[in-house]
Formats: C-alpha cells, sequence, structure tokens
C-alpha cells in the first residue's frame, strides 16, 4: 500500500527545469559495532559510522544524517524520499542481504533503481565495503568475490580499456587529477577480498556494471577498483578517498596530491546529489535528523583503523 504514495511523492520533486540544489543531504548508512575492532570496547553500542566519511561529504558541500540498519522498508524509502543521495561506506559485515548493512545496502539498492526509472536522478556511492555490497545487491546477494591481499596497499589506478569514454566519473575529470590517478600510489587499499574479472563476466555483473579501472593485489592478482552502473547513478570504488585526508592510523597516502585527487571523488559524488529535489518536509526533522545531533568519539588510541567514529544506540 505504501508504494503508490512514495512514487507520487517522488514524481511530485521530478521537474523538466535543470536542478542545482544547492543544500544536499546526503544519507551514510550505520553498520554493526559487531564486526569492527571496537566490539569489545564499547560493547554497549549497537552501530557507528566513521567520522572520515562525514567529513568528506562536508568539505564537499553536503550535509549527513545516519541511516539505520535493520529497518523496514517503508523506512528505507521515507530516507530516499528526504535526502538527495547515499553512501555506503567501508567496514565489515556478515555479507548477507538480511540483516545489518547488507539489508541496509539491499533495501536502498532496490529502491533507488525504482526512483531512477521513474527519470528522478538518485546517486549512490559504495567505498570498499560499500563496493562490494552493491554488487552483491545487483545479483540477488550473491557472494561474487574471491580471496586476495590487497591489504594495506597504496596503488595507482589503471583504465579498462576502451571505458574511459563510458566513465561518468573519468570522461570529464580535470586532466591534472587523472594523472595523478593513473601514474601515483594514491588510492588506498584495505582489502582481502577481490572482484575479479573472470567473476565478474561469469555471474553476469557485466550486464549491469562497467568495470572502469582495475590494480593488483600483493600477489599480482588483478581485480576490478572502480564500478559504475550501465544506466544508474551508481558507482563502486573498491579504494578509500576519505582516508587520504583524514585517517592517519595505516599508512595511507598523505602527500598533496593524494588528498587533491581524492576530493574529486566525492566531489563529483555530491554535485551528482544536487541533481534532486529531495528534501525534509519540517525544517525541524532534517536538524533532529542530522549528523551534528551525535558527538564523536576519537578511536584511534584505541587500536582502530580510524580516529573517530560517531557511535549509535540502534
Amino acid at each position: 500500500m505504501y508504494l503508490p504514495v512514495f512514487l507520487t511523492l517522488i514524481l511530485s520533486f521530478v521537474t523538466k527545469v535543470t536542478i542545482c540544489n544547492e543544500r544536499p543531504v546526503i544519507g551514510i548508512l550505520t553498520q554493526e559495532v559487531y564486526w569492527s575492532s571496537f566490539k569489545n570496547v564499547k560493547p554497549f553500542i549497537k552501530s557507528y559510522i566513521a567520522t572520515s566519511y562525514v567529513k568528506s561529504i562536508e568539505a564537499s558541500g553536503g550535509r549527513v544524517v545516519p541511516v539505520f540498519t535493520n529497518r523496514t522498508t517503508k523506512y528505507y524509502m521515507d530516507v530516499v524520499r528526504k535526502v538527495n543521495g547515499i553512501l555506503v561506506p567501508g567496514g565489515g559485515c556478515a555479507f548477507n542481504m538480511s540483516s545489518g548493512i547488507g539489508q541496509s545496502t539491499n533495501e536502498i539498492f532496490q529502491i533507488a533503481k525504482l526512483v531512477n526509472r521513474v527519470n528522478d536522478h538518485f546517486p549512490i556511492l559504495g567505498i570498499c565495503l560499500g563496493f562490494e555490497l552493491l554488487l552483491m545487491a545487483s545479483i540477488k546477494g550473491k557472494f561474487p568475490f574471491s580471496k586476495c591481499n590487497a591489504q594495506d596497499l597504496n596503488l595507482p589506478l589503471t583504465l579498462v580499456p576502451g571505458m574511459e569514454e563510458k566513465s561518468v566519473l573519468f570522461r570529464n575529470m580535470p586532466k591534472d587529477i587523472r594523472n595523478i590517478l593513473l601514474t601515483k600510489p594514491v588510492t588506498a587499499n584495505h582489502h582481502f577480498k577481490c572482484m575479479r574479472k573472470a567473476n565478474f563476466t561469469s555471474m553476469n555483473l557485466d550486464k549491469f556494471w562497467n568495470p572502469i579501472t582495475t590494480n593488483r593485489d600483493k600477489h599480482n592478482l588483478t581485480f576490478i577498483s572502480t564500478i559504475e552502473a550501465k544506466n544508474y547513478p551508481f558507482v563502486g570504488l573498491q579504494f578509500h578517498p576519505e582516508k587520504n585526508a583524514y585517517e592517519w592510523e595505516k599508512d595511507d597516502p598523505h602527500s598533496w596530491s593524494a588528498i587533491y585527487s581524492a576530493r574529486y571523488f566525492y566531489d563529483w559524488f555530491v554535485n551528482k546529489c544536487r541533481q534532486n529535489n529531495h528534501r525534509f518536509i519540517k525544517k525541524s526533522t532534517l536538524e533532529n535528523e542530522l549528523i551534528y545531533n551525535y558527538p564523536t568519539t576519537y578511536v584511534g588510541k584505541l587500536n582502530s583503523v580510524f580516529e573517530q567514529v560517531y557511535f549509535f544506540n540502534e
């Protein structure tokens, strides 16, 4: 019963006039503390968001609201109606679509496809774990990854032949940023699962996604590191642009070139989020949901891979 109402509300936002929303609000999915390095330190906290994702969105001109896990489809429809885009962050999870951040990603993914089909531009950006969950959501939760070792690797990107002109990220990328990304080790990788080209094809992921860039792990295994949906404004990055400026617990790249080039991905994403008129009907509702209502906690001294996080009791 809720779906027709939802579509009516979404269609009310659609306009033929070019949109430039100067007050974009981005939803960032929370994830369960259970899969984090501080699960024993904060046993009564349920979920978290690393502040580096929030800072990256804010640096590119957006505001952030947390989007919680294990909620109803109606809840996620309400989220999509109110925010201008969704960021699925990196971290850890059980890799299923029935609970936690896997469930929330899958719900958002399906709703966002529906919204975009009625010409309402709604982008999703997935980082590392988010990259992986978007791929899984597009093949009904199947697990397409191979074991690899790309942990603590700073790498340049390699463009897949023939994909640059198709790429929404690369075809209009400034030449200096493109040169940095393709020639210098400025993308921070922290993963033990890789998307191999063979699996990408055999599991029909190439029907939905274009593979844009590749990298090699510590054992010279080639993996796909950037994906873009063929018909939707969905992008996945296996690497972590937010770490270059905001995380210091690993040997991530912190040169000027690394920070300058990493900013491009969040600037691009927030600008995509400006292209719809989704909004909170009441200003007070927005104010109560913004991330500003929550304190940050310094967890770097607790052997976390993050410097700071937001903790939530839900």
